[in-house]
């Protein structure tokens, strides 16, 4: 079998373990002068790690310090959400009679659910664009005159052989299509059929990448009490997902797939079984122990993203939680 990750030893089931000399309680990991870290006995450098050639652009940042009281959790949050121009696309699959990859652009109606914003109201609706060959107006013409007339700040394009694509004309503008039907005719009397357009989601890009913030990096310093155990050093952090994907057992046999929105702006319980408020959020994290232990820092570093893209390349926002019976402080930094 080819070693897709050109590991020459091949070791990824039984990896060696890393040398470590000497009792551990003799030395102590420390940050170092001259941007160093090491590890340290009495007074002399053991082990040393140079970080001075680690740079990285950003374009902004944020320092904070918080106390956490015992038991209580607390969400640090990203600068960015990913704002882009939205972007649905509705290939053509040719299942009316005629072949659609013809130039219909001229004899086509199209019926379309889609909700949007207008002056701050939400609206779902189904509307219908007909293109008009007496008066050269193509069905994205036609749908563009809907839109614009009905408020709705959507640009579509329509291409012979890929299909229709809408976008947003301002970057965070959000809007969706849930459905959309393609009527295909001759002018005046030849009906070729209707087509049910289904959305390639592969390509979609959406208004706000990230919904609950994220961040290209960050730096995590926890101080805890003197008085406390070493075993005690430690909080709970938890990354939070856009989205979440969980199976739960059914009341028959096999499991019931779940696919929600998580929204930590929510802190109650929430209304729409497609959105996790944040209370059901941090239920499902505490229930299936999804937190991680952090000691005394976290240092994590991201790459930026391609712009217009669906790659996520950049950190989530997430909880802290102490669980231990004296407070802490938490002192960060956040970059993006």
């Amino acid at each position: 079998m080819t070693d897709l990750f050109n590991n020459t030893s091949n070791d990824y089931i039984n990896p060696d373990l890393a040398p470590c000399a000497g009792n551990a309680d003799e030395y102590t990991f420390q940050f170092l002068p001259g941007q160093q870290v090491g590890i340290v006995s009495g007074s002399s450098i053991v082990a040393a790690m140079g970080l001075g050639d680690i740079q990285q652009i950003v374009e902004g940042w944020v320092t904070q310090t918080k106390i956490l009281q015992p038991g209580e959790v607390t969400y640090i949050q990203g600068l960015t959400k990913g704002i882009s121009n939205k972007l649905q696309h509705f290939p053509f699959d040719g299942s009316v009679s005629d072949p659609i990859g013809a130039d219909h652009s001229l004899y086509m109606t199209v019926d379309i659910s889609i909700n949007y914003y207008n002056n701050f109201r939400y609206y779902d609706r189904t509307l219908q664009a007909i293109s008009n060959p007496t008066n050269g107006i193509d069905i994205a013409s036609a749908l563009n005159i809907l839109f614009s007339g009905e408020g709705i700040g959507v640009n579509a394009v329509y291409d012979a052989s890929e299909g229709l694509t809408f976008t947003g004309n301002n970057p965070g503008y959000s809007f969706d299509i849930t459905t959309l039907d393609a009527s295909v005719w001759d002018s005046p009397a030849s009906f070729y059929g209707v087509e049910i357009l289904a959305e390639d989601t592969s390509s979609a890009i959406p208004a706000f990448k990230y919904p609950n913030g994220a961040m290209l990096g960050y730096v995590l310093k926890v101080t805890y009490p003197t008085s406390t155990l070493p075993e005690n050093d430690f909080i709970m952090i938890n990354h939070v997902p856009d989205y979440l994907e969980y199976f739960e057992p059914s009341t028959g046999t096999g499991y019931i797939r779940y696919y929600q929105a998580v929204d930590v702006g929510q802190s109650g319980v929430s209304c729409n079984a497609d959105t996790m408020s944040a209370a059901d959020y941090l239920d499902y994290v505490q229930t299936n122990n999804k937190w991680e232990k952090v000691g005394v820092i976290r240092i994590w570093l991201s790459a930026v993203d391609p712009a217009d893209s669906q790659v996520e390349n950049l950190i989530t926002g997430f909880y802290v939680f102490n669980p231990q019976v004296n407070v802490v402080k938490l002192d960060y930094m956040t970059i993006i």
